[in-house]
């Protein structure tokens, strides 16, 4: 078994003697004693900037829903289950933000996997592909003969013209996996999640503003143990500046 399957089984059976123990049915939980597998760290490796600009280029010129989604994962982190579970009622053109309360999992809808709902605020160019999409939206189902709705999906794939479904996430994974796989970059759509965190900590952005958009808690530890990459051009970035405050010590030390 790997690593990660044997700690769920183990979670499950402490989980269950724990129980029995609090009900007085065994005297002790010896799933406590159980060594468990160490839990390998996360290795998060986010495409490049050149490599995401490549994949969105791409991404467009294969359809114009396809570039939007792609972009909208890049600029918001979304999960997947959240970006196919997105409705038109949770975009506020005129604030300029998504108000994400949804996630969709297993076909059902259901609350976001932290079960807390969290606003994410758009930069202008999103906003406007998203108004864009909302208009190509109401085309497809006015052609049907039905009434447009805030309550239809955003993104529902070519085989639900009518957005009453949402995108398949398995079908959504495979397709960006393709599109990556024809441009020669190893990658996978969670890692654009990855790269959403690691530009935005990279750009000076404040790690608790960077958690909220992320929909992660605990003040932004998982933010950095998970989806945070370690970013070459930022760390030598961080040397060159360690680097020039030292020499304006010394050379302040020689003038006096």
């Amino acid at each position: 078994m790997a690593a990660c399957t044997a700690r769920q089984i183990h979670a499950i059976i402490s989980g269950t003697l724990g129980a029995a123990e609090r009900w007085d049915w065994i005297s002790s939980n010896t799933a406590r004693i159980a060594r468990r597998p160490k839990q390998k760290p996360p290795e998060p490796d986010p495409p490049t900037s050149a490599e995401a600009a490549k994949l969105a280029e791409e991404a467009f010129r294969m359809d114009d829903d396809w570039g939007t989604l792609v972009l909208l994962v890049m600029t918001t982190g979304m999960r997947r289950g959240e970006l196919v579970g997105l409705r038109f009622s949770c975009i506020d053109f005129d604030a300029e933000l998504i108000d994400l309360r949804r996630n969709w999992v297993g076909g059902k809808e259901k609350d976001t996997k932290t079960h807390q709902n969290r606003r994410i605020a758009l930069d202008t160019e999103t906003v406007v592909l998203l108004k864009e999409q909302r208009d190509r939206a109401v085309q497809r189902v006015r052609a049907l003969g039905r009434r447009f709705t805030d309550d239809l999906f955003v993104f529902s794939g070519t085989r639900t013209p009518s957005h009453s479904e949402p995108y398949s996430p398995n079908a959504v994974t495979q397709r960006y996996k393709d599109m990556a796989t024809r441009l020669g970059i190893d990658t996978h759509l969670h890692a654009l999640r990855h790269y959403s965190a690691t530009e935005l900590l990279s750009a000076g952005i404040d790690l608790r503003t960077v958690a909220g958009r992320l929909g992660h808690g605990g003040g932004g530890a998982t933010t950095l143990r998970v989806d945070a990459a370690w970013v070459a051009a930022t760390d030598r970035k961080a040397a060159e500046s360690l680097v020039r405050a030292c020499r304006n010590e010394i050379g302040k030390k020689s003038k006096s």
